[in-house]
């Protein structure tokens, strides 16, 4: 039997990642972080904007549908442009969880059935409005705080979710390899965890 929980998250991100500055950062909690450093269209990712009341408005994707669609050929600056302005909810299943140097979590996601490629990431900024949901991504770890990085950090998953983030496209295409997914997320503000 699942019981959903809806959570309130930040982004949605393909499994590419720009390499972190060597700056060491401490996450003192999952909601506390000191020397976080990043920058990149901050404005897009952490965009407070609510899901739409009418939902027939989201459309539903998988990380696979996501991973296939292709990028801009420009490098996109601080406002939203074509499928940056639409709603999505992706489904799919939790394959790893990361800490970044900015002071962001990544939630690599999957398709639920496994069978496509194609990874998504969900990117929960370090702020107050998101620090439900940063507390129960650290729940699916046996992380014991501070924990400390200076690039990128994996993160065990003790029981990988099947989650359905609701959100805002987000191109991010400074951080793909070239023949790569060039859609690099979804500024999402909701999510419905099945556990």
């Amino acid at each position: 039997m699942t019981h959903p929980t809806t959570l309130i998250i930040a982004a949605l991100l393909c499994s590419t990642t720009a390499a972190a500055a060597p700056q060491e950062v401490t996450f003192e909690s999952p909601c506390s972080c000191s020397s976080a450093h990043g920058k990149g269209r901050l404005s897009v990712k952490n965009d407070p904007e609510t899901p739409p009341t009418d939902t027939s408005t989201i459309q539903a994707v998988t990380p696979s549908d996501i991973f296939s669609w292709a990028g801009p050929d420009v490098h996109q600056q601080s406002k939203r442009l074509g499928l940056e302005q639409k709603w999505f909810a992706v489904t799919g299943r939790v394959v790893a969880v990361k800490v970044e140097a900015d002071g962001d979590l990544h939630i690599a996601l999957s398709d639920a059935t496994g069978d496509r490629q194609g990874t998504v990431v969900c990117e929960v900024p370090l702020k107050p409005q998101w620090c439900d949901i940063r507390q129960t991504v650290f729940s699916w770890t046996p992380t014991r705080f501070p924990v400390q990085t200076s690039s990128v950090k994996r993160l065990k998953i003790a029981s990988p979710p099947v989650i359905t983030a609701i959100g805002k496209a987000f191109w991010d295409i400074n951080h793909a390899p070239k023949g790569y997914c060039r859609f690099c997320g979804v500024s999402a503000r909701g999510v419905h965890i099945d556990t």
